[in-house]
């Protein structure tokens, strides 16, 4: 299959563009080792160069990164060639990581180009793509729910808690984890872990005080991964 790097050069080649032509384009000065790198697969565009490149490649975004789809109306594995930017949203998937476990510490993050989901299903679901990321899952505290290696996509439009919906979350240190919020009949919250095993994975009550105090990221609504 033909990596990203492969795809810029390709591009890049068939309209008749060097490496420092293409840069200029960018309006990245001197910028030729940028696209080199970028065409060795040597580094991982931003999502902003990744934009920049498409538009000066005569291309899309989409058409840029994805040589496949996940059709999601589909059973898991249905694969289509060439998505048509009228008809699916590209999400960005980013290096960073979000723990079902004690907590997942996320120094630096990159984007690794995107999953793309019918502009139909993500409207259906109530869903804006601009609103929308894509992050891995590690670790078990979620399971049988969201489980280790799976993909998350959740909506950073939705940071109000509500009863039993799972949220990314930012601790105070800065890690992220992966958690379902449960509003106490007592009074308060409960962040709660799916996994049985309450001795590893404990539930941890906080008052109404405590739950403003929370950085919630965004709500999960989708996941995937493998059978």
């Amino acid at each position: 299959m033909e990596t990203l790097g492969e795809r810029i050069a390709r591009l890049r080649r068939a309209k008749g563009l060097s490496q420092v032509a293409l840069a200029a384009d960018c309006g990245w000065e001197n910028g030729q080792a940028r696209i080199g790198n970028y065409e060795r697969d040597k580094r991982e565009p931003s999502l902003t160069d990744l934009r920049t490149l498409a538009n000066s490649l005569g291309t899309t975004l989409t058409g840029l990164i994805s040589q496949t789809v996940l059709e999601l109306n589909e059973p898991q594995g249905l694969y289509l060639p060439t998505p048509s930017a009228d008809d699916y949203a590209l999400v960005p998937q980013y290096t960073a990581r979000g723990a079902a476990g004690n907590g997942q510490m996320n120094e630096h993050v990159e984007v690794k180009g995107g999953l793309v989901f019918k502009k139909a299903w993500l409207a259906r679901m109530g869903l804006r793509d601009r609103h929308l990321h894509v992050i891995y899952v590690e670790g078990h505290s979620m399971d049988p729910t969201i489980s280790d290696g799976d993909v998350l996509l959740f909506d950073e439009n939705q940071r109000e808690p509500k009863d039993r919906k799972i949220y990314v979350i930012r601790k105070p240190d800065g890690q992220l984890i992966i958690k379902r919020l449960v509003q106490s009949l007592t009074g308060g919250w409960v962040i709660r872990s799916d996994n049985e095993d309450k001795r590893s994975y404990p539930d941890q009550p906080i008052s109404d005080a405590e739950i403003d105090q929370i950085e919630i990221i965004g709500r999960a609504v989708w996941h995937g991964g493998a059978l």
